[in-house]
């Protein structure tokens, strides 16, 4: 099969595909042969009518993206969203001064997610700046603004 292949540089190989698998792909050009790695392959334009014939063989030899960072399950419990009323319930609690252990119990969450949403509803209400939250409590702060306004 007739391939042309153009690397991730620019450089482009023309000639007969001979070989291909774990990630090479020996090329056989007029300059003579070229084993080109695949993972500096930017495109490899196939010539020909023998796609179709040879379509196992091409999958073979594409490389399999991977990504090297894994997800971590944190928690057996699915996350549950958070409903309008019950935002307004606990901005009323933090208004009046509910310690975040017992709102935790009481909306059936953990103590360390109270935290955040205590965090991001101060700073919607203006008493702390964006900066001096965390990442997560930042999230919530146009949430909380949405809600409070509204």
């Amino acid at each position: 099969m007739r391939a042309n292949v153009v690397l991730a540089q620019g450089e482009v190989f023309v000639g007969e595909v001979e070989w291909s698998g774990k990630g090479w792909l020996r090329l056989r050009t007029d300059a003579g042969q070229r084993l080109i790695n695949l993972a500096h392959v930017a495109v490899i334009g196939l010539v020909g009518s023998a796609l179709d014939d040879e379509q196992d063989e091409i999958d073979g030899a594409l490389p399999k993206p991977s990504s090297k960072d894994r997800p971590v399950k944190v928690s057996q419990a699915p996350g549950r969203p958070w409903p309008d009323d019950e935002l307004k319930r606990l901005a009323d609690a933090f208004l009046d001064g509910v310690e975040d252990n017992e709102l935790a119990e009481r909306h059936k969450r953990a103590r360390p997610a109270i935290k955040q949403l205590r965090q991001g509803f101060e700073c919607a209400r203006g008493n702390l700046v964006e900066d001096q939250i965390s990442e997560v409590a930042a999230t919530w702060v146009p949430r909380w603004r949405r809600v409070l306004a509204g």
